[in-house]
C-alpha cells in the first residue's frame, strides 16, 4: 500500500496501529501495510468497525466534556456535573481497552490477512467478513475481482489480470 494510505489509515486509527512503528522483534507492522491500494477502502471499512464501540464513547465524552465546561444542561434538564464528565471518561477508556492491536497487514495467496491481538468475537467476525470480502475485490483498484495466478495468487480484476498477464486460478484444477 502506498504511503499516503498508510499513514491515513495510522492516523484515522492510531489505537488500532498503535505498534505501527514498533519493534520487529514483536510486530510485523513496522513494515506497514503488505498489500494493494484496492483494499484501502476494505481496510478502512474493516477498522471502522473494529473501533466502533471507542469512537462511540469518546464522541459522548467529548459532548459531555463541552457542556459541561459552558455550564449547559444535560438530558435530563440539569448541567453536567463532574461525575458525569469522570463516568464518560471511564467508559470511553474502558472503550478503548477492547480496541484489538493490529500485528499485521497483508495479502497471502490472493486473500487479505488481517492479524491482530486483543479482539473480541464480534470484531474477529469483522475480521473474517474482511478477509473473505478481499477474495473478491481487486488488490490493485477495489473493483470487483477474481483470483488469478502466475504461481503467484492475487485477487485482480479483469483489466489488471490482462496487465499482469495472470489466469484465473482453479483449485479444482490439478497441475501436470
Amino acid at each position: 500500500m502506498n504511503s499516503k494510505l498508510d499513514e491515513k489509515l495510522c492516523a484515522d486509527y492510531p489505537l488500532l496501529f498503535r505498534n505501527r512503528h514498533g519493534d520487529p522483534k514483536t510486530t510485523a507492522m513496522c513494515w506497514g501495510f503488505d498489500c494493494g491500494d484496492g483494499w484501502y477502502t476494505l481496510i478502512d471499512a474493516l477498522c471502522r468497525l473494529l473501533t466502533e464501540d471507542y469512537r462511540s464513547t469518546k464522541c459522548t465524552y467529548e459532548f459531555i466534556l463541552e457542556m459541561f465546561a459552558k455550564g449547559e444542561k444535560g438530558w435530563k434538564s440539569e448541567p453536567f456535573t463532574q461525575a458525569d464528565v469522570d463516568a464518560a471518561k471511564a467508559k470511553m477508556d474502558l472503550a478503548a481497552e477492547s480496541v484489538p492491536t493490529v500485528d499485521q497487514v497483508k495479502q497471502k495467496y490472493g486473500t487479505l490477512r488481517f492479524y491482530a491481538t486483543g479482539y473480541t468475537d464480534k470484531q474477529r467476525n469483522y475480521i473474517h467478513f474482511a478477509e473473505y470480502m478481499s477474495a473478491v475485490t481487486c488488490e490493485v483498484c477495489g473493483a470487483p475481482g477474481e483470483t488469478y495466478t502466475d504461481g503467484w495468487h492475487e485477487t485482480l480484476c479483469e483489466t489488471h489480470a490482462k496487465e499482469t498477464g495472470h489466469e484465473k486460478y482453479d483449485p479444482d484444477e490439478k497441475e501436470s
